[in-house]
């Protein structure tokens, strides 16, 4: 069963209506022979509603619950508890191949540039947040594979890269926010990966050491800042633009502190001159990052770490046979695509693929 006819009979669900008076005050009452039991509140008559118990198998369930489906809205199609749903839905992930499995089977067309960052899980058993930590194929949109592990640390972020290098991933650039680790373990992996670090991330570093918040006086410097890494420039353009700006703001130790910084670390600020497809931020990740949070607190945590591990499994899977429909400018070229059939060896096999996790 398609997901979108799936998700149109849960709306359907909420606005049943009682079949004497039309009132939509029913509650549900239980099942009965594979039917819904419903009780009028506004006339006390009883209805039913003929659901079947197979009308969803454990992989439509799987993916109702992927896109924010809640298990008890999922029961109300499935004729099902919400425990019967979890159960069958867990089942279902656990047996899933993992996300590096179809990669290293499936996938060899990679572009080479990759948007790498962490996302913060909460797991039972650990005081703090957890991340997952994975990258994002800059111009297929593709997650060619993931790590889990209890801190985002060096030998985290050196199992990543190796884990990429075993898949035979064409490493060219990556984009990443300023994590020394995620920099020494890709040199350690592929030492001769362009290093571009996020400029917005920088400029938040840069606001927070200032204070710019809470002190006005900070704002000219600052807007400066920010013209200067608002868009590509030429090497030249942006040392020039650079050296007008230590000449007009040099005589602060704080600011003079950091056109030096910026300076010292062009190579990895500016790496873009050197590869034409690699961006400044990685903006793509951040809005993924976005998703995945919403995501995320809904469920308000897992039960165990193997069992955290085998959702963002199914999660990651799930976004990469996701059809994109609202991709803009460079982009618009995905749309009506998944990223999988852009990566894939062979397309004609799309099909083999989606039957493992559809």
């Amino acid at each position: 069963m398609h997901l979108t006819e799936l998700t149109s009979r849960i709306q359907y669900e909420k606005t049943f209506h009682c079949p004497e008076c039309k009132s939509v005050n029913v509650i549900r009452k239980g099942v009965r022979r594979g039917n819904i039991k419903f009780l009028c509140k506004a006339c006390k008559k009883w209805f039913q509603i003929r659901r079947g118990r197979k009308s969803l198998t454990g992989k439509d369930i799987l993916n109702l619950h992927l896109v924010g489906t809640s298990y008890r809205n999922i029961g109300r199609i499935a004729a099902r508890s919400g425990s019967s749903v979890y159960r069958l839905s867990s089942s279902t992930i656990s047996s899933l191949p993992h996300c590096a499995d179809i990669t290293r089977k499936y996938c060899s067309h990679f572009c080479g540039v990759l948007l790498v960052d962490g996302k913060y899980v909460k797991v039972k058993g650990y005081e703090r947040k957890i991340p997952v930590f994975y990258g994002i194929d800059y111009l297929t949109h593709d997650i060619p594979t993931y790590i889990f592990s209890p801190a985002e640390n060096y030998q985290t972020c050196l199992s990543f890269f190796s884990s990429l290098r075993l898949l035979k991933y064409p490493l060219q650039a990556i984009v990443c926010d300023d994590n020394i680790n995620i920099q020494q373990a890709c040199r350690q992996i592929y030492p001769n990966c362009v290093i571009q670090l996020c400029q917005n991330h920088y400029k938040q570093g840069i606001r927070v050491n200032l204070g710019i918040h809470t002190n006005t006086y900070h704002y000219p410097f600052m807007k400066s800042v920010e013209e200067l890494f608002e868009k590509k420039r030429s090497k030249e353009e942006f040392l020039h633009k650079a050296g007008n700006m230590f000449q007009k703001y040099s005589y602060v130790p704080e600011y003079k502190s950091i056109l030096l910084d910026i300076n010292r670390r062009m190579n990895v600020l500016c790496a873009y001159m050197s590869h034409p497809h690699v961006p400044r931020t990685n903006n793509l990740i951040e809005s993924y990052n976005s998703h995945l949070e919403s995501r995320l607190k809904t469920l308000k945590g897992f039960k165990s770490f193997s069992h955290s591990d085998d959702w963002l499994n199914a999660y990651f899977i799930h976004r990469r046979s996701k059809t994109f429909t609202d991709c803009e400018g460079k982009f618009k070229r995905l749309n009506g695509f998944c990223s999988l059939q852009k990566t894939m060896k062979n397309p004609s096999k799309l099909s083999d693929v989606l039957r493992l996790i559809r």
